[in-house]
């Protein structure tokens, strides 16, 4: 009798320790079909169609200008109600905290928008940020009054209004994900692979800033990455 029960409690523990297992493997894919929804989201987000109209309306009505290396597309604590198309060049974002302390907070790459978000929503509010061109680099840009005349001429215009909203806070909580669960070498990756040439404009130093690590672990993952 003692045999046969023990026999039943080992089946049950069996049974349960397969039931663990099971829910383990459920919670890993629904995670990796969480993350991978959540990457097609933002690719097919980045690529919106709705923005292409904004793209050419920049191209067509903006005014063109070539920034040197080091010049000031926005300055912290200035009002500056211009917003941009990146035709060729990098821009830095910095921002300097209440210590006077400089931390770079983002990069513009080529073929995307430049320009803070906060000023287009309210035009009468100083920068947060400082905007630097990291080369010589061409855009068009436009003024808030201009561009509102364009979020106004009809819905869909007034719709990208939103999109640019929802598609800065939707990078901004990716970035923050990312920070939690990529590795390092994932970000740097992700950086390089965005702006493929940055790294003839930056020193390690500053991707290493950028990132919160030291420039020996920046220098670690290019010796690593060179090896494959």
């Amino acid at each position: 009798m003692q045999k046969y029960e023990n026999k039943a409690e080992n089946q049950q523990l069996d049974f349960q320790n397969q039931q663990i297992k099971n829910e383990k493997i459920i919670f890993a894919n629904t995670i990796n079909t969480s993350v991978r929804h959540m990457e097609d989201f933002n690719l097919q987000y980045a690529q919106h169609p709705s923005l292409g109209l904004l793209k050419d309306f920049l191209l067509e009505h903006g005014t063109y200008k070539n920034l040197k290396k080091k010049e000031l597309f926005s300055m912290q604590g200035k009002i500056n109600s211009k917003g941009a198309y990146i035709k060729s060049g990098a821009f830095r974002y910095t921002c300097v905290d209440d210590k006077g302390d400089e931390h770079i907070v983002g990069y513009a790459c080529p073929h995307e928008f430049v320009g803070s978000l906060d000023t287009w929503i309210n035009p009468t509010q100083p920068s947060p940020v400082t905007i630097e061109a990291l080369c010589d680099s061409e855009i068009y840009y436009v003024t808030y009054p201009i561009v509102e005349q364009f979020f106004n001429t009809n819905m869909e215009t007034l719709y990208i209004r939103c999109i640019l909203a929802e598609r800065s806070y939707s990078l901004i909580y990716k970035r923050l994900l990312d920070s939690y669960c990529k590795t390092t070498e994932e970000l740097y990756l992700d950086l390089v692979n965005r702006c493929s040439n940055i790294q003839n404009y930056i020193t390690l130093k500053e991707i290493a800033s950028f990132l919160q690590v030291t420039p020996e672990t920046i220098s670690h993952i290019r010796r690593k990455l060179l090896q494959k």
